[in-house]
């Protein structure tokens, strides 16, 4: 004789596993979208590079500046995604190693640029001007670079 699991003493215990599995469904992949795609230790970056597109780069050293910035990239939340077809071009990187791990993010203002081994990219669009203060420090070293102070 086989056991039925819809039985009136097994409903309820049916309804709980499904509804755990909706929920471990939900939150583990379709509400990732608010949750920030980076966890950096800042105490273990010792420097990071500024990167412009149109040329020039400047290294920070400034533990203070450096802790400012894996903040920003810490707190950063996206509530919308695009993926773009393999194409050239970048506005604002910022390089650093933690740890062994080599690091580079491409940013923009309100976004960041996550490269495929495709070539292409998916961007991730956040809060207006999240990150002004890290594309100042790019606008920066690309005016060093044009004035030859790089």
């Amino acid at each position: 004789m086989r056991k039925k699991w819809f039985t009136r003493d097994r409903w309820p215990l049916t309804c709980i596993i499904l509804l755990l599995c909706v929920s471990v469904f939900y939150f583990g992949f379709v509400d990732k979208q608010d949750s920030p795609p980076f966890h950096f230790n800042a105490a273990m970056v010792k420097s990071i590079t500024f990167r412009h597109g149109g040329g020039g780069s400047m290294e920070i050293t400034d533990r203070e500046r450096i802790d400012e910035a894996i903040q920003l990239l810490n707190d950063f939340t996206y509530d919308e995604t695009e993926k773009i077809p393999p194409a050239c071009g970048w506005s604002y990187c910022l390089d650093f190693t933690v740890g062994v791990k080599n690091v580079s993010i491409e940013f923009g203002e309100s976004y960041i640029r996550g490269r495929g081994n495709d070539g292409g990219s998916t961007v991730y669009y956040g809060p207006t001007g999240h990150f002004q203060t890290l594309v100042d420090l790019g606008e920066e070293a690309h005016a060093n670079f044009l004035t030859g102070n790089d």
